[in-house]
């Protein structure tokens, strides 16, 4: 985390001029936020899977029952529609595969449970910063050290984020990454709108616009 940091510190670079417990506190909160975006990307991402791919199947049944009640009488028309419908049949079972392997879900849950843990963790950091504003040098390092174990312990024991997560969580902390342009803004969010909805979209509209402009030709 702290390398994706460095490369996309936009807003705080002052938490790496102060003290390592204010460092600390950031790498904590960021991730934190982080985490819970990439459970709800991942979530989406699980949702939209199911729906689309669940359409597709409904689309291929429906164009394979073309031939059964036979209504397209041109039997060239019905050769080609069979042949496109029995390609997308194995294509889809290709995919689904693919994107059962995924896990999605399974990922989005870990991501969640790590999101808890750093809440804890952070919790814990800012009790103490409240509660132990006379704590001496020492007593605030022993601190530090124990909390920067128990927070690389903790990322050692999930998968790291995607680097879309931790710049749609900055879009919503805007007031504090005020450096962020306009442009950025757009540009992620294109990013996670295709990542969730793009590919999934074209399942959805393109399998019916070509079985009907197969029909017709």
């Amino acid at each position: 985390m702290s390398a994706e940091i460095a490369s996309i510190f936009t807003g705080s670079q002052e938490y790496l001029e102060k003290s390592f417990l204010e460092e600390l506190n950031y790498k904590i909160w960021s991730t934190k936020g982080a985490r819970f975006q990439a459970d709800r990307r991942l979530t989406t991402i699980s949702n939209m899977s199911n729906i689309s791919f669940n359409i597709l199947s409904a689309y291929l049944i429906i164009a394979g029952l073309l031939a059964v009640y036979n209504i397209e009488n041109d039997d060239a028309n019905l050769n080609l529609v069979n042949y496109y419908v029995t390609a997308l049949s194995i294509i889809q079972l290709v995919v689904a595969q693919f994107e059962n392997s995924q896990d999605y879900k399974l990922r989005a849950k870990n991501f969640h449970d790590c999101s808890l843990a750093l809440s804890t963790l952070y919790n814990k950091l800012r009790t103490f910063k409240t509660l132990n504003s006379t704590a001496t040098e020492n007593e605030i390092l022993i601190f530090c050290e124990n909390l920067s174990i128990e927070y690389q312990t903790i990322l050692a024991l999930y998968q790291n984020h995607n680097k879309i997560d931790y710049e749609k969580f900055m879009l919503t902390k805007l007031s504090y990454f005020d450096k962020l342009k306009k442009k950025d803004v757009k540009r992620i969010n294109r990013q996670y709108w295709w990542e969730c909805y793009g590919w999934y979209s074209l399942i959805i509209i393109l399998p019916p616009v070509f079985i009907f402009f197969i029909t017709i030709i």
